[in-house]
Order: structure tokens, then C-alpha cells, then sequence
């Protein structure tokens, strides 16, 4: 029990939905914190491929796949096994196939394949560290609208770029930061993530060769979105031989560049959506505002809740405060979180009745596992879903329950790679939870 502590003081003692207006009726979490633990949007990472089946291996193992909702391959005709190696290394990998040449049409390809919010693209052949994405993410997160790697930032680095290159990619930094008023202090790194909405203004279909992330950055920044940069670590190509061309593809850059100087803004003002993401408002007023369902209340306070678990904090009043927020969302009056490590053993467990946070016993622990939904959810990997307490063999029974049958549900939540919790809330009356319940839960669940 020595983890989950000293979380009390980061976070608000309330969380207050209203049945009429707001999301969390205020700030449910600190100002700082919710910035972290906000919710996390669905994330796509794109991955183009030619000939990369001895790099796969080195790079698919590492993706923080918690952090992650879907994986897109986008091979460009490959020759070996590709395709074969993605499949068993990632099951769930999703595979376009590209029959245009160049690292722009790849990447087009990808772009439309992709359903996240967020867009990620990253090398295959080991230069670009996956580890790195929670940092791209928590950029996106923190306001910028796109997020490009630099080798050259402070804790950046690079072992594969010969000097001539470097000289090549110096001129051309600094040649778009005094053309276009920019900061910049990498420009030729593929490593970069934005939000879906800059392809409503930045249209890069028309670049099919490697030049196209240059067209990309300059295209933002000629449209104003706040482009950052992140310190990024480039690492050497594990096996074969790179497909730049120091030559041809700097002079492909060098073209890039004056054609997006010389080109005017498309984009009128009066044209542009408003808000940060430059997006239509969520709520439009015309005369009455629209008010926001009980049910999207719901799912936006649950997937908050996904977000703080998946930050990977191990905290115990925070997993208080995570129940308090599952009874509130789920109209429910008692709970638990088991948190269980990567052996499988319980880390921390954490009980609820109404308001009361109650002490939890080694053997009731066990006995959670062993004879009730807990352990059940734990052997399936499946959602529970529990009509009646008295009924159903899942349930643990218990001498004070016999006569007020209860219902219930249990989901597993992915905390990170290696860790899993178990949650389930009670309702006082049988049959209260219904398959739509379930559904809202399912932003929570881990995959099976």
C-alpha cells in the first residue's frame, strides 16, 4: 500500500455536474493538474514503410501504446516482408498500401487513412524514437496546434547527419525564419504531430516527395497556427540504406521554400472558424443555448477519468478521487479500484460507500479476486455487467446484501504497458445498469 499518496492537496474536493449547463460545474480539478490529467483525444500514428521488416522489430515494441488508440502502416510497395512482420509483431496494425512513389504520398495516404484527433507521423527505420510521442501529445495538449522534432533544441541530439547535410539544413532553417518570421531551429525532421483540423487549412496533396514536411511547416506557419517544436533525438537507420538524397531532395527543399514564400494566404479572415483549435463553437447561442445531454456529461467525465488512470500515477487519494468521480458519472453509490502490477499481484486497492472512503483487508482483497466480478473481469478482460447481486456467480456474496439485491458493473482500465485496474460500481436497486451504461464504459475498458 505504499503507493497512491500525497495526491489530496493537487486535487479539487468536488466534482459537481449539473443537469442543466457545464461539464464539471466548475473546476473539478486544479487548474495545473487538468492540464494533465484533461482528456486525452484519440491518437493516430502513421508509419510509412519500404522494405523495413528487419527494422520493425527494433521499432513497433517500443510505440506507448497506452498512449496511443491506432497504428497505421502505409507500405509503398515493399519487396520483403513487410507487411507480414507489422501483422505479427501488431495485430491490430492497420495497413494501407501505397502504389505512388515518395514520402509525401505516403504520408497523404496515411492522413486520410487516419480517424484520430491527433496525427503522428514517425519513421520505421529507428531514427525517430516512439518513446518520444507522450511528448508531442502533451504539446498538442498544452495549446499548439502542431509539433515538429528538432534535433537542435536544447536535449536534442543526432548521430545520423553528416556535416554537409547539417550546413544544408542550418541554411535552410534560418533562410524560413527570416522569410517567414519564424523561431526555428530545425526544418528538414520528419518527426512532427498536429491536430486533424490543420488539413482544413493546410493542404500538402499536391507534395509527394520528401520535401513535404518543409511544405507542411511553411504552409502553418504562412496559415498563423502555432507550430512548437519539441527536442527530439535522431537516432542511426538500424538496417538497410536511407532513401534521402542529400542533392536532389535539398534542392527539392530549396524550391519548397520560395514557392510557399511567394504564395499569398489563402485563407480569408472572415473565412476562419474562432476558438483555439479553429473550430466551430461546441455550444452556438441563438436566442436559447443548446444544453448539453446528460450522457455526454457523462462520457466526457469518464474519459477524463481514463486520462488521469492513464497517466500512470499510482497515488491513493487519487484513486479516491477517480471513484468519487465514477459514483458521480454512473449515478452509482459504492465502488472499488484494484490496481494490480505487472506480475499481476494487487499494488493498491481503493473502496468507496456514498461519501466514505472504508479500509479494505488483505483477505477481503483476495476474496474480490478469487470468488467475485473482480477476478472475473481480471480472467476475461471483458466487462461485467450484473442484473442482480443475489443472482449471479460473479458476484461475492455477502451476509449483509441478502436481502437488498444490488446491480452492478466491473470494467478493466489499461493504466500503462504493464499495469491494470479494476473498476466496479454498485447501484442500490437490481437491474439499475443497462447495455447503455456499458457502452459509456467502454471509453474506459481496455482492449480484450
Amino acid at each position: 500500500m505504499e503507493h497512491l499518496v500525497n495526491i489530496q492537496n493537487q486535487l479539487a474536493h468536488k466534482a459537481s455536474l449539473s443537469n442543466s449547463t457545464s461539464f464539471l460545474d466548475g473546476a473539478t480539478l486544479e487548474s495545473g493538474l487538468l492540464n494533465i490529467y484533461r482528456q486525452r483525444p484519440r491518437v493516430s500514428v502513421i508509419i510509412p514503410t519500404l522494405n523495413e521488416a528487419r527494422n520493425l522489430p527494433l521499432v513497433l515494441p517500443y510505440l506507448p501504446i497506452a498512449w496511443i488508440d491506432e497504428v497505421i502502416l502505409v507500405d509503398g510497395r515493399s519487396t520483403d516482408n513487410t507487411v507480414e512482420v507489422a501483422h505479427t509483431l501488431l495485430p491490430t496494425i492497420k495497413v494501407v498500401m501505397e502504389q505512388k512513389k515518395g514520402k509525401g504520398a505516403a504520408m497523404n495516404a496515411g492522413y486520410r487513412a487516419a480517424t484520430g484527433e491527433i496525427l503522428i507521423v514517425v519513421d520505421a527505420d529507428g531514427s525517430n524514437d516512439p518513446r518520444e510521442i507522450p511528448r508531442f501529445v502533451q504539446a498538442l495538449m498544452m495549446g499548439a496546434d502542431m509539433v515538429k522534432g528538432s534535433r537542435f533544441a536544447h536535449g536534442a541530439g543526432t548521430t545520423d547527419m553528416p556535416f554537409i547535410r547539417q550546413l544544408g539544413n542550418r541554411f535552410f532553417t534560418i533562410t524560413c525564419n527570416v522569410l517567414f518570421g519564424t523561431h526555428w531551429t530545425d526544418l528538414c525532421y520528419g518527426y512532427h504531430a498536429f491536430w486533424r483540423h490543420c488539413l482544413e487549412v493546410v493542404d500538402v496533396s499536391d507534395t509527394p516527395g520528401f520535401e513535404i514536411d518543409t511544405a507542411l511547416y511553411l504552409r502553418a506557419a504562412r496559415e498563423q497556427l502555432h507550430v512548437t517544436e519539441v527536442p527530439s533525438f535522431e537516432g542511426y537507420r538500424f538496417f538497410g540504406v536511407g532513401k534521402l538524397q542529400t542533392i536532389p531532395d535539398g534542392w527539392r527543399v530549396l524550391k519548397t521554400i520560395v514557392r510557399e514564400r511567394l504564395k499569398k494566404r489563402p485563407t480569408p479572415e472572415s473565412n476562419r472558424y474562432l476558438g483555439f483549435r479553429g473550430l466551430k463553437p461546441v455550444l452556438e447561442y441563438a436566442g436559447t443555448p443548446n444544453i448539453i445531454s446528460a450522457p455526454e456529461v457523462n462520457l466526457q467525465l469518464l474519459r477524463t477519468i481514463g486520462m488521469i488512470l492513464s497517466a500512470g500515477y499510482s497515488l491513493n487519494e487519487l484513486m479516491t478521487q477517480v471513484l468519487h468521480l465514477s459514483l458521480q458519472a454512473m449515478n452509482a453509490v459504492s465502488g472499488s479500484l484494484l490496481i494490480l502490477d505487472e506480475n499481476g499481484q494487487v499494488a493498491d486497492v481503493c473502496m468507496v460507500y456514498g461519501d466514505k472512503k472504508v479500509s479494505a483487508s488483505e483477505k477481503n482483497v483476495s476474496e474480490l479476486l478469487d470468488q467475485g466480478v473482480a477476478g472475473w473481469v481480471l480472467r476475461n478482460r471483458k466487462l461485467a455487467l450484473i442484473a442482480n447481486t443475489n443472482e449471479d456467480p460473479r458476484w461475492l456474496p455477502r451476509t449483509w446484501e441478502q436481502d437488498m439485491p444490488r446491480s452492478a458493473v466491473a470494467v478493466p482500465v489499461a493504466l500503462t504497458d504493464s499495469r491494470l485496474g479494476i473498476l466496479t460500481l454498485v447501484r442500490l436497486q437490481e437491474n439499475q445498469f443497462t447495455s447503455d451504461d456499458l457502452k459509456l464504459l467502454e471509453s474506459l475498458a481496455m482492449p480484450a
